[in-house]
This record gives structure tokens, C-alpha cells and sequence, in this order.
């Protein structure tokens, strides 16, 4: 069995998937159909028969999903810190949105009076916006510290599947 780390796994994963897509692609601009008698045109699928293709693509999607189940049960150790990452985006969208909203209120508003004229009125904040802009930046910071250690265990951290197992598939 080949050293694999949780980086190269995603990239074998990623080349997987990229040639699930390529070969669905080909089989459904294939006919299913040839003319009585007549041999199988195999050129759109590199020499292979539309029903060996078929074939391989289902192969290449039980490899793919073994893949799966192998990085995720090495990424075991990653857990909490996924979840925490998947917070962190969460919130940060939230902030943003907020921090967003806190820059474009208005700062006054203007009402009609009885004599026709125009009254101004001021118009206080909610939130403070910079509190809300530094709890944002915080957030950032915890996600970019998240993702280098992730980083760092995807680089160390293997994972149990044999990469030679799929070479020929791809």
C-alpha cells in the first residue's frame, strides 16, 4: 500500500472526479444505438466499448467513494477543528453582512412638517460598528489559524488507500 497523505488524497480525489465528469460527458454525447451489422465505433472512448466505459465509470465511482470513507476516517483527528472552521465561515458571513449593513445607514433622515418645510432628525446606531469590524477581523484571524493547522495535519496525517489501486483508472 502507497503513502498517502490527506493532501494527496484530495488530490487523487480531485483527478477522480475529473475523470467520472470526462467519461459521463463522453457517454452522454455517445449514441446507444450503431447500425445492424456494423462494428462499434470505440474512437470517442480512447479504443473501449460504450458498455466498458459504463463499466469503468461505475469502477471509478466505488474507487472514489472508498477514497471518501478512507479520508474521512483519517480526517478523524481534523474533526473539531473542521467543525469550528465551518463556524468560523458562518460567522464571518454574518459579520460581514452586519458590518455592511452598519456602513451604509444613514446618519439622518429628513420628515415633512406642518408648515412644509423639512425637519431633520438624527439617527443613532444599533451596533457599533467597530466593535463589530474588530470581532469580524478576530474571526479571521481564528479561520486563518484553523486552515494553516489543518494545512500542517493534511500534509502529515495518511490515509488508509492504496493510491496504486486506481492508477490504471485514470
Amino acid at each position: 500500500m502507497g503513502n498517502l497523505t490527506i493532501a494527496s488524497a484530495f488530490r487523487l480525489r480531485n483527478k477522480l472526479k475529473e475523470r467520472i465528469k470526462n467519461l459521463t460527458t463522453q457517454i452522454g454525447r455517445a449514441d446507444a444505438v450503431k447500425d445492424a451489422g456494423t462494428a462499434e465505433n470505440t474512437s470517442l472512448f480512447d479504443g473501449k466499448t460504450f458498455a466498458e466505459t459504463i463499466k469503468a465509470v461505475d469502477t471509478l465511482m466505488s474507487s472514489l467513494r472508498e477514497l471518501n470513507l478512507a479520508i474521512e476516517s483519517a480526517n478523524v483527528v481534523n474533526r473539531a477543528d473542521l467543525i469550528a472552521l465551518e463556524t468560523l465561515k458562518a460567522r464571518i458571513a454574518l459579520f460581514e453582512d452586519i458590518a455592511d449593513k452598519c456602513r451604509r445607514q444613514a446618519k439622518v433622515r429628513y420628515e415633512y412638517n406642518t408648515e412644509g418645510g423639512k425637519d431633520k432628525i438624527d439617527l443613532e446606531p444599533l451596533l457599533d460598528q467597530t466593535a463589530i469590524v474588530t470581532q469580524l477581523e478576530g474571526f479571521k484571524k481564528d479561520k486563518e489559524s484553523i486552515e494553516e493547522k489543518l494545512a500542517e495535519s493534511n500534509f502529515k496525517t495518511t490515509v488508509n488507500f492504496d493510491p496504486n489501486s486506481v492508477k490504471a483508472l485514470l
